[in-house]
């Protein structure tokens, strides 16, 4: 019997059994409705109370289930003092792109106070995925996970018996837009998070009153085998994953199939998706996972730690169990905060599965009717019209990706969706000056 766990509000989850799934799979294509609330409430983490955006009243957000092949329809409300989009991350959206949420490029922001209606499909993809706001850095609050399951109910690897999300993301305590007009006026990043997070709890490393905060706690039974939907949410940091005591098979990336293979550690680059099977074979104890950024091995300024822990919690721990009482879970060994070649190996071990082992995958094409080449790069511009100037770290230069030796500013109209299949009404918002 699978079952499946979602983040709800107050940290609640809820649980839809395999005979509901198996009631749908194999049937007809279904509209998949949601409504969200954008709005700003007070949080308090770290002793302090935090005005943070998000959507109805949660952070992470509300959880998106559909099936292949299914509509996903979002109502969304602005009730927050921004224009908001939102980006859903990974969807291909064919011949929908007026719904991919990029704001000033395929949508104005929606104004404070109004309200607009996504309608996509979700045709040709499984696995997980996940949304969050395109405007500004407000997505480090408004996100959320996407999970698309095959119609047939059925996994090109053995069928998990409970499927858990794993959000990793970062709490705040300043003011995202701020935080993103720095970025965006210095072109260096010099603004930090306050801690980690995994389902949006920070986990008992931070305690400032002598009352540790709230760790994400997930009850296994001994045999069982767990996907756990693993989703990194933050800003810009990539982190890695570990579960002491347990191996994780890695079956998935960014709703893709993947060729299984088994590690201890997993690397999740910031808006990546990794899906996991964890098997509960240890013995019944209390495990920590933990999720640690990894930093550039020659960070300047000096970047902090940034670390979360929840807790793998078995059911019936023997009363003489060692080193497994609620204040003492057994820690995994993490990879060094400058760890690069950790992640080099983990995603060079991503293969995609042959179309055999995929129903999903397309067909390459064999013939190549015109090469293109683009270089990617970053570098340093003068401000103020200089033609030289010190390089990084001060205000005399900033920061700006490229392609070929061309940058990107956004504009400062909507474009449009200006050509449209024949017969295939399209839909876009009116383009307005910011």
């Amino acid at each position: 019997m699978c079952k499946v766990m979602l983040p709800m509000a107050a940290g609640l989850v809820v649980f839809f059994f395999a005979v509901l799934l198996s009631a749908a799979a194999g049937g007809d294509a279904a509209v998949v409705e949601h409504n969200f609330v954008v709005n700003q409430v007070r949080m308090r983490h770290l002793c302090n109370d935090t005005l943070v955006t998000v959507v109805n009243g949660q952070f992470p957000g509300p959880a998106l289930e559909a099936m292949e092949g299914d509509t996903v329809v979002v109502h969304l409300v602005n009730q927050s003092p921004y224009g908001i989009t939102v980006h859903w991350h990974g969807v291909k959206q064919r011949l929908t792109c007026w719904a991919d949420g990029a704001g000033m490029i395929t949508q104005c922001p929606i104004q404070p106070n109004t309200t607009f209606t996504y309608r996509f499909d979700v045709t040709g993809q499984e696995g997980t995925l996940w949304w969050h706001s395109h405007v500004s850095a407000l997505r480090a609050t408004l996100h959320g996970i996407i999970v698309i399951r095959p119609r047939s109910g059925t996994y090109p690897f053995p069928k998990p018996d409970v499927e858990v999300p794993v959000i990793i993301g970062e709490w705040w305590q300043r003011d995202l837009v701020k935080v993103d007009k720095n970025f965006s006026i210095g072109g260096s990043f010099d603004d930090n998070p306050a801690a980690a997070t995994i389902n949006g709890k920070l986990g008992d490393l931070h305690n400032c009153t002598g009352v540790a905060e709230d760790n994400f706690v997930l009850d296994v039974e001994p045999g069982k085998t767990y996907m756990l939907r693993l989703v990194n949410a933050a800003l810009f940091s990539e982190y890695y994953f570990k579960v002491a005591g347990h191996k994780l098979t890695v079956v998935g990336a960014d709703a893709n199939y993947l060729k299984p293979f088994t590690t201890d550690v997993v690397a999740v680059a910031a808006g990546e998706t990794i899906d996991v099977l964890m098997v509960a074979d240890a013995p019944p104890c209390r495990y920590y996972m933990a999720a640690l950024a990894n930093q550039p091995p020659v960070p300047d300024p000096q970047i902090p730690v940034f670390v979360s822990r929840g807790v793998v919690q078995y059911k019936n721990i023997p009363s003489d169990a060692q080193n497994c009482t609620e204040k003492s879970p057994l820690m995994p060994v993490m990879p060094d905060q400058h760890d690069t070649i950790t992640t080099f190996y983990f995603h060079g071990n991503l293969t995609g599965m042959q179309p055999g082992g995929n129903p999903l995958l397309p067909q390459v094409r064999d013939r190549v009717d015109e090469r293109l080449f683009l270089t990617l790069g970053k570098g340093s511009m003068c401000t103020n019209n200089k033609t030289s100037c010190k390089r990084g770290g001060n205000p005399e230069s900033f920061e700006v990706a490229y392609i070929n030796n061309v940058s990107f500013h956004l504009p400062e109209t909507a474009w449009r969706c200006r050509t449209c299949p024949a017969g295939h009404r399209g839909r876009s918002t009116s383009p307005t000056r910011r």
